[in-house]
């Protein structure tokens, strides 16, 4: 029976998969994004391009066509229309649906350190300034190096790691000269300040229905200068160190009021326990999704759809694994200069199951300084008894991928020659 009730889709983040698969469970799509590419358009059933960062007019726009069309969901895993969606579902008086309040502790950075601080969850030592003059007294009481970073971007845009009062005096001052995130949306005007946690770096993947918290993977998560470089599912714990990141996590998402959600929180393990990085209130970006599904068989994206429009875990969709291992690696020029890869030669290893590049050999590129401008990304999945990141290192061996100020394309000599992060 085919479904005559439409949900919401704001947003829209990844390519059209999202729109297809919830016209596949019967539902009308209706659209509604700032732009809207012209394949997004000819598949959703109603395309509606409106500036996302004009919330009341984006509510009452939703108001006007949930009187001529049921809506049954708002859905979105666009992380910052994660507030604008909880706003829309709670003015069309849906059951199912994280509260603004919620969404507002998860998308501000400032507000998930206040409130974790406030329920004594893996507290950390954090001071919120306006101004880069204030840094002198933080560090007064704060051990350097330290993260500096605004309160209400994302992608790791202008995340610094400061080692010195010079590093975080520059990072802040260069946050206090924006007045807009990535979006266009309005900075908040508090810089966070936090003591820098050492440790290996994870992600919990976890949905929340009713108050109860399902963790569906742990995530392994390199990074390079605070740039997110790459992801293994699932992370090699001891089943300690596993119970014990499941166990703060589960603690945060009750401390922020999470609900009816799939979300992505960023753990660090200290030599003091599990510390809370972030808690996003969505899907985890960088094809997490993608390395879960094939290791587990739930599919994120659609696990979150299931939740929204009333779904229960014990019946959540849930494809076979195919591997018992999963992992993405991602380019970044570590340099501004030249690239050399030969993508056909890692194409050509046994598990690699996608190689996806925005240059070619030879493109002159700039230095990566956050998640939104790395070069590419390659997944590799475990077979025939080789784990993924045995895969992996063969693929970035055969890529021979690297950054070099030598335009005709000879390989550099040892002095100058630059590997690029991969």
């Amino acid at each position: 029976m085919v479904n005559r009730s439409a949900v919401l889709l704001i947003g829209r983040r990844d390519d059209v998969e999202e729109i297809l698969f919830i016209k596949e469970q019967g539902y009308k799509v209706i659209l509604l994004n700032t732009q809207i590419p012209l394949e997004d358009a000819f598949i959703a059933d109603f395309p509606i391009e409106l500036d996302l960062n004009q919330e009341e007019e984006v509510i009452a726009k939703a108001l006007e066509i949930s009187k001529r069309l049921p809506i049954t969901a708002v859905y979105t895993n666009n992380e910052y229309r994660i507030i604008l969606g909880a706003k829309i579902a709670e003015a069309l008086g849906l059951p199912y649906h994280l509260s603004s309040e919620a969404a507002q502790n998860c998308r501000s950075k400032a507000q998930t350190r206040a409130c974790l601080t406030r329920h004594q969850v893996s507290p950390i030592q954090y001071a919120l300034i306006q101004s880069p003059a204030e840094i002198l007294h933080v560090l007064s009481e704060m051990n350097l190096p330290v993260i500096v970073k605004p309160s209400n971007d994302a992608g790791s845009h202008m995340v610094q790691k400061c080692n010195t009062l010079e590093e975080a005096w520059t990072a802040a001052e260069l946050i206090s000269t924006k007045v807009q995130n990535w979006v266009g949306q309005p900075l908040e005007k508090h810089i966070l300040v936090e003591e820098y946690i050492e440790g290996p770096e994870f992600s919990v993947e976890s949905c929340t229905i009713n108050g109860a918290t399902h963790i569906i993977a742990i995530t392994a998560k390199n990074t390079s200068a605070l740039i997110e470089e790459g992801h293994l599912v699932p992370a090699q714990l001891s089943n300690q160190d596993s119970t014990s990141i499941q166990e703060v996590v589960i603690k945060a998402l009750t401390a922020l009021g999470v609900d009816y959600i799939v979300s992505h929180t960023e753990v660090k393990l200290s030599p003091q326990g599990p510390k809370i990085i972030e808690v996003n209130a969505r899907v985890g970006g960088d094809q997490i999704h993608r390395l879960v599904h094939a290791v587990t068989g739930y599919d994120l994206r659609k696990l979150a759809f299931h939740i929204v429009t009333g779904g229960v875990f014990a019946s959540a969709p849930r494809d076979t694994p195919v591997t018992d291992s999963a992992q993405i690696q991602f380019l970044l020029a570590d340099q501004k200069g030249y690239v050399r890869l030969d993508k056909q030669a890692a194409q050509s290893i046994e598990g690699i199951e996608q190689v996806e590049c925005s240059v070619q050999d030879g493109d002159y590129v700039v230095m990566t300084e956050s998640n939104y401008n790395r070069l590419g990304y390659m997944i590799a999945h475990g077979v025939d008894g080789k784990h993924a990141t045995l895969i992996m290192k063969a693929a970035k061996e055969a890529m021979h991928f690297f950054i070099t100020m030598d335009q005709d394309g000879k390989v550099p000599s040892s002095t100058d020659k630059h590997m690029g992060v991969i």
